[in-house]
């Protein structure tokens, strides 16, 4: 018996059967599959990605990943023992490498999980590397690096060791025993083309020299370097990620999810970057880091922060084109929830960042420093930060929104709240800032990182309803008067205080144009039933199915307007959702 969960919302909408985005399956299994086999079925997956690729996949074509999938010398439970010339933290090998592959732009070629216990593993350089590659999406996947097997102990002895091009010995640049005054005195050479132990700096997925790439619903957690990054690159959706516990263990200064240089792929001014719905937690750094090319060291950590989006700038080749950051959910990183250096045309909006200073409240307790806790952005032009709720600790004086040396800023509807002390703001927004609200935004659950207002919030009702994103980080659609932050106040049948254990589905890209994918925040149940209303609450349409998601969807039929989907489920305590989805 199907539980129904109908909410009517005055929307209209038509919906057919749905339509598989790939024309052909390919199936890999590392642990059970043979590249001698068809890849035709998963009893006949193949054994490797790069065998897929190379030999079966075009354009529209889905790989569907199953089981644990690790680079070809990944070392369970290694622990170094104190050679520094050990090939183990020296592989320079990825887990999966993708180079030169394109799809079209109406026929993508999607990387999937093939269910919830695919997990791709890496101790390497990169655990998912992509070059020059083009109309892609990497969906659903959990990657995972080795911080909880690399202790801080390993991190500070692997942190100076370089070796230059093609040597084998490792060298110092600082010898072990100097203190951290001794190396604040020090100057160094300037080092070219060297390379850095792999093994405390290894990246989650890493793509460079892209462009029309979709990053939909992946988790991506423990990589000792950087979660996420894409460089030099150019329509690119990163959505309803959630990154945590990475950039830990790294001597390279990295953070959670990093955008940068990037290259403007026409002449379009609209929106061509999106970061949007991702959670953004727990990412700091715990070593401080060098650069070959300074010749100075600051012996104390100054990076790891949540969203870093770097020299993303004209000069950098980002001539064209807007990034837009918005419903993203940061908290406890390691200073900034967001962040700008040398970046230009980029709007922060409706954003939810909660004490992103883990580094000055626990690792610089009792010696903090640094002002960029908040939503900040430095060098930049043409920004915007609006409707954004941010939440600090103000103990030390930083402030939770900072601006250095950006021209053309807008900061307006925002609100800012520090505890401990306080609240301390930015004298460059003086003059600038309108709309501040200065108030406790009154999240439902902190503790338990539930960031839905309290029906008393003073954030409900106060946003600028012109930038306001269509819906909410829950995919949960905002009223006429929206609120401010990733998540908007709704009175329904489940208690917002409960909101966090619901199973909640989600739409991406919304609005759409032609494809959608609808993704859970967990394991759908087996049998689901999808339902289509009109504007009369007329049935259009019912689909009945066994899945465990994400649900990939080819909607390009569809005319433009607003559409509900409205999705049940046989287990009555799930909460289940209607939602709103837009065809533009």
């Amino acid at each position: 018996m199907v539980s129904r969960l109908f909410t009517i919302l005055l929307v209209s909408f038509s919906l057919s059967p749905f339509l598989s985005i790939g024309q052909t399956n390919w199936y890999v299994d590392q642990e059970t599959g043979d590249d001698a086999n068809s890849g035709e079925s998963i009893d006949e997956a193949f054994a490797s990605v790069e065998y897929a690729v190379a030999e079966h996949v075009s354009p529209g074509d889905t790989v569907l990943i199953r089981g644990v999938y690790k680079n070809p010398s990944y070392n369970d439970g290694y622990e170094f023992a104190g050679d520094i010339n050990d090939p183990q933290i020296w592989k320079f090998e990825n887990t999966i490498k993708i180079n030169e592959l394109h799809g079209s732009a109406d026929a993508y070629i999607t990387f999937k999980s093939y269910d919830n216990t695919t997990i791709i593993k890496g101790d390497a350089s990169n655990i998912f590397r992509v070059t020059n590659s083009s109309y892609l999406k990497i969906i659903g996947f959990e990657m995972e690096g080795e911080v909880n097997n690399i202790s801080i102990e390993t991190a500070l002895a692997l942190q100076f060791l370089y070796r230059n091009a093609g040597e084998t010995e490792s060298l110092y640049r600082v010898e072990p025993g100097t203190t951290a005054e001794e190396i604040e005195e020090m100057t160094f050479p300037l080092l070219d083309n060297v390379s850095r132990p792999s093994y405390t700096d290894t990246r989650g997925l890493y793509m460079s020299a892209v462009h029309h790439i979709e990053i939909v619903d992946n988790h991506i957690h423990h990589t000792p370097g950087t979660g996420l990054r894409v460089a030099e690159c150019d329509y690119i959706k990163i959505i309803g990620n959630e990154l945590d516990n990475n950039s830990r263990r790294s001597y390279s200064g990295t953070h959670a999810l990093v955008v940068t240089k990037a290259t403007s792929f026409d002449t379009e001014e609209g929106y061509k970057i999106f970061i949007l719905e991702n959670e953004v937690h727990h990412n700091y750094n715990e070593i401080f880091s060098w650069a070959p090319t300074k010749t100075i060291i600051t012996p104390r950590i100054d990076e790891g922060k949540g969203i870093s989006l770097q020299r993303n700038q004209v000069v950098s080749g980002w001539t064209h084109g807007r990034f837009l950051v918005a419903n993203n959910v940061t908290y406890w990183n390691g200073f900034s929830g967001v962040h700008s250096n040398a970046g230009t045309r980029m709007d922060f909006i409706n954003n939810t960042a909660y004490f992103n200073s883990y580094t000055n409240t626990i690792t610089y307790e009792d010696d903090p420093a640094g002002n960029n806790i908040g939503v900040s952005t430095s060098s930049g032009d043409d920004i915007k930060i609006i409707n954004n709720v941010i939440y600090i600790d103000a103990t030390w004086g930083g402030f939770p929104i900072s601006s250095a040396s950006t021209t053309a800023l807008t900061v307006s509807n925002n609100l800012v709240y520090g505890v401990g002390a306080e609240l301390n703001l930015d004298a460059d927004l003086d003059g600038i800032e309108t709309d501040q609200t200065l108030a406790n935004p009154q999240f439902i659950d902190t503790v338990n990182f539930n960031f839905a207002l309290k029906e008393s919030s003073p954030a409900i009702d106060i946003a600028n309803a012109s930038v306001a994103p269509v819906d909410d980080f829950y995919g949960q659609v905002r009223d006429d008067n929206p609120d401010l932050g990733a998540i908007e106040f709704v009175i329904d049948d489940a208690s917002l205080e409960n909101r966090q254990t619901l199973t909640e589905f989600k739409a991406y890209p919304n609005p759409f144009t032609s494809e959608v994918i609808l993704n859970f925040s967990s394991v759908l149940p087996s049998t689901y039933e999808l339902l289509i209303h009109d504007l009369n609450g007329q049935l259009m349409y019912s689909e009945n199915g066994i899945t465990n998601g994400p649900l990939m969807l080819d909607l390009s039929h569809l005319s433009k307007g607003v559409y509900a989907v409205t999705l049940l489920s046989d287990k009555e305590s799930t909460g289940l959702k209607t939602i709103r989805l837009v065809r533009k």
